[in-house]
């Protein structure tokens, strides 16, 4: 499922930023981008990401910044009388026109400081980095979970597409099992007309073939078993669909325990109005499998 969470914090002179993305991935994917002084983290926060998400390809922005403290007056006083006295002696010698500006004299002070970013970290700048990336995470999943329902709304109508169609199937199957038994009539006497006693077959008909071919076509036929597991599959997937934590991959696997029965079903049937509602019934399951994808 996609999403974004983004979290900032500064404590002290630590600033930690997270930016959490997730895209649609069969299974979790997580990778941590980190500069290369805090790679240490690496592990800790993809056990961040483990802990919230099960499925997605996740990507874990980190940025870690150290924010000098301003300085004090009497610093900024003394590291400027320093430049400037320096400055003279260059003027001097020839190596510059004037004495330093104000500006040219802030920039120097703000160039003598420490650089921002040092890689050195200490235990409250780990633990400060685990909060926020927790915080992120925490927003992505709620993001996601507004994403879900909007899925679930989707995957709810085409269930209930499917139903009717395995409702229009199962009582089409009634229709020609009544049919039935006209049609096994004909088959029988094709069958025996086939074999008569100086036929073409020059033998007869023995009864126990003629029981066996009977039990087939009524075997072949019926679709009885695959109505009623596909009628079992679509509860399966709608109580699937209100229990708590992943369901994505039991959902995937219930779609494809649906087509397979669809796909029986059209094998066996010869009716044509069965075989255009299998047809429909394989789209919608179809339309269901691709949603199914981007569930956790």
């Amino acid at each position: 499922m996609t999403g974004i969470g983004e979290a900032t914090e500064q404590r002290g002179p630590s600033r930690v930023t997270v930016t959490a993305r997730s895209v649609n991935h069969r299974y979790l994917d997580c990778a941590v981008r980190l500069r290369a002084p805090y790679r240490l983290l690496e592990t800790e926060l993809r056990a961040v990401v483990a802990a919230e998400i099960r499925r997605g390809r996740v990507e874990l922005k980190v940025e870690i910044e150290t924010i000098p403290d301003a300085p004090t007056a009497e610093l900024c006083d003394e590291t400027a009388d320093a430049l400037q006295r320096t400055a003279r002696r260059w003027r001097r010698r020839g190596l510059v026109a004037s004495d330093l500006s104000a500006g040219e004299l802030m920039s120097a002070v703000r160039g003598s400081r420490p650089e921002a970013g040092s890689p050195a970290m200490g235990a409250e700048e780990r633990a400060l980095a685990v909060r926020v990336s927790q915080r992120a995470v925490a927003a992505l999943v709620a993001e996601r979970e507004r994403e879900g329902q909007v899925l679930e709304d989707a995957l709810r109508g085409h269930l209930s597409d499917l139903r009717r169609e395995v409702e229009a199937l199962a009582a089409r199957r009634r229709e020609v099992v009544d049919g039935a038994p006209d049609e096994l009539e004909r088959r029988v006497r094709e069958l025996l007309e086939g074999h008569e006693p100086g036929g073409a077959s020059g033998t007869g008909l023995a009864p126990a073939r003629l029981v066996q071919e009977v039990a087939l076509l009524i075997e072949r036929g019926d679709t009885a078993e695959e109505l009623e597991r596909l009628g079992g599959h679509l509860d399966g997937f709608e109580t699937a669909m209100a229990e708590e934590g992943a369901v994505g991959r039991r959902l995937d696997f219930l779609t494809q325990e649906i087509l397979r029965e669809l796909n029986t079903v059209g094998s066996k049937c010869r009716d044509l109005t069965m075989q255009r509602a299998v047809v429909e019934g394989k789209v919608l399951c179809e339309q269901l499998r691709e949603q199914v994808q981007n569930i956790e």
